[in-house]
């Protein structure tokens, strides 16, 4: 299913040597309403809930084969391989209500947003020579983060990867055509 192909030559010699085009699954999530917490809570206990937050996400989409590419407060990026798209959807969903009942056990009342699309993006170790970290760039990456839906949302692209079962508990939106988890 991967265009794993590595990029070469001209003007893509400024990228990093293990820079590859691959089709991969790429979920953005954040928390609502976490500025209007964070602004308000001791710093320290916000730290400690955000600690907690980060420990379920990796426990979730590592859990059932994804990649978690960073972290930014209350939001994250990750990545998977489309066939694993069904095990870290419905992990995701999953996350969803647990991020929750964690933020209550902080008297913050939340809720994950979660988009998911699948495509090709540029993956690879970017950053500062010396300061580099894995990364996936490419339009993909900005689909995914411009789904802007409330709760998990999919692409048809995502959508298209999942079981027929897998698709039944989905419902379609349009305009964008997306997919919502029903209830």
């Amino acid at each position: 299913m991967c265009a794993d192909a590595p990029v070469q030559g001209g003007a893509h010699e400024a990228l990093p040597p293990d820079c590859r085009t691959e089709t991969l699954g790429v979920a953005f999530f954040d928390l609502s309403r976490i500025a209007e917490w964070s602004s308000s809570d001791e710093d320290t206990r916000i730290a400690v809930f955000f600690q907690r937050f980060y420990q379920l996400a990796a426990e979730h989409i590592e859990g059932a084969g994804g990649r978690i590419v960073k972290l930014m407060g209350d939001a994250g990026l990750a990545v998977f391989p489309p066939e694993r798209a069904e095990d870290v959807v419905f992990a995701l969903a999953e996350l969803g209500p647990r991020a929750r009942d964690c933020a209550r056990e902080f008297g913050l009342d939340t809720y994950l947003n979660t988009n998911v699309h699948v495509g090709p993006v540029l993956a690879g170790s970017f950053g500062p020579a010396g300061s580099e970290r894995f990364d996936v760039i490419g339009k993909t990456v900005n689909v995914a983060a411009r789904l802007g839906r409330r709760g998990l949302t999919l692409s048809p692209q995502a959508f298209r990867c999942l079981s027929a079962e897998g698709r039944e508990r989905f419902q379609k939106i349009r305009r964008p055509v997306t997919y919502r988890m029903r209830g």
